[in-house]
Formats: structure tokens, C-alpha cells, sequence
């Protein structure tokens, strides 16, 4: 029987590995991250298991849903268990290091809000609204299929986020068995490949 292989009905603390970090150039445009704002909905009992939800009343405390990203399910795709970031790290600040590797790798100087930067006083500003992160697992006879699926929106004056951008991914992987470790590698590189979007989709809208 395939089967969770860690404590399936508890709730689990996980944490992810963002897309490596990458210096900014030295030349570019500039523009600055002012906000990166997690929109996602939580649903009590979703219609299906790729909608954000969780297992007790904490649907509406933003402390624990920002850390969320995930949700266990027994071999029949029972609802159990959460998958959460540790305290003091958010799904908002995993996306923003995924946003901040992609515009780097396209050539762009990216500077936090808080920057005192000499040059991040001029940059650009752009917003983000992650409207989508979520990771599930999918039941299957022969084996499980963990999927990941990142949706995010970015606004600001460039020519490359004209009439907005908005970056999809999804990610899956089979396997016999979930461990704790396999929400942190598919999350992960999800990220990873979000990134990667992101930079093509800046460069070809910059041609």
C-alpha cells in the first residue's frame, strides 16, 4: 500500500530552499520589491486537494496560513495533517527570493523597500500578488504524485510588466513513499522553475 511516510495526521514544519541567490548586476534598469502580498484562499473542506486548506479552526490566523504550503492525505486522499514554514519565515518572503533571482538573471538590479542603496531611492517600484501557492498529493495506484502549483501576478512601470505579468508553474513528481523531505523538494523546485519563467518571460518581453 503506498503510504505517508512520516506522521501524517500531525502537523509538520518544514522549511524550503529558495532559488540560490544570485548578485545583482552591475548594470541594469533598478527596481525595488515594495510589495509582495500573499492573496491566497483557504477553504475549510475544498472541493479538492489542490485548494489551499488546513485541519483545525486556524483558517483565519494569518500567522499560520502565511506559513502554509502544504497539506497531508492518506493513500485514499483523506484530508490530514499541515505542512507549514518554520516561525518567522512566510510564503510571501519564499516567493520574493524566487522574484528576486528571476529579475537578476534578466538583467535587472533588484533592491529591497527597506534598501538605503543610493540607487534603490530611484528605482522602479513593483508589486507582487501571489494569487497561487500550494503543494498536495495525489493518490494513484501504483504510486503518489506530489504536485506543486505557483500563480503569482507582478505589476509595475517597465516595459516588460506593461498591462501586468502574470507567471504560472507546475510542478510534479512520483514516488512510493511521502517523507517530510519530499514537500521541501517539490516546493523547492517549484520555485526553482518558477524563477527560471519569470527571467525567460522578462527577457522576451524586453526584445
Amino acid at each position: 500500500m503506498l503510504v505517508l511516510g512520516a506522521c501524517a495526521t500531525g502537523r509538520s514544519v518544514v522549511d524550503l530552499n529558495a532559488p540560490s541567490a544570485s548578485p545583482n548586476p552591475q548594470n541594469g534598469t533598478a527596481i525595488r520589491l515594495v510589495n509582495v502580498v500573499d492573496n491566497r484562499e483557504f477553504q475549510i473542506k475544498p472541493r479538492s486537494a489542490d485548494i489551499p486548506s488546513l485541519s483545525d479552526s486556524k483558517i483565519n490566523d494569518r500567522s499560520i496560513t502565511e506559513r502554509a504550503y502544504a497539506r497531508k492525505r492518506g493513500g485514499f486522499g483523506k484530508a490530514l495533517g499541515d505542512v507549514l514554514l518554520p516561525e518567522g519565515e512566510t510564503v510571501a518572503n519564499q516567493i520574493k527570493s524566487a522574484i528576486t533571482t528571476g529579475f537578476r538573471r534578466a538583467g535587472y538590479r533588484v533592491f529591497d523597500v527597506n534598501s538605503t542603496d543610493t540607487d534603490a531611492q530611484t528605482a522602479i517600484p513593483v508589486s507582487a500578488n501571489i494569487m497561487q501557492f500550494w503543494t498536495w498529493m495525489q493518490p494513484g495506484f501504483w504510486q503518489l504524485t506530489l504536485h506543486n502549483r505557483i500563480k503569482v501576478s507582478l505589476d509595475g512601470d517597465l516595459p516588460a510588466l506593461k498591462d501586468g505579468l502574470v507567471v504560472e508553474n507546475h510542478y510534479q513528481d512520483g514516488m512510493q513513499m511521502v517523507l517530510d523531505n519530499d514537500w521541501t523538494q517539490t516546493a523547492s523546485q517549484a520555485l526553482v522553475e518558477f524563477s527560471d519563467k519569470l527571467r525567460d518571460s522578462l527577457l522576451a518581453r524586453s526584445k
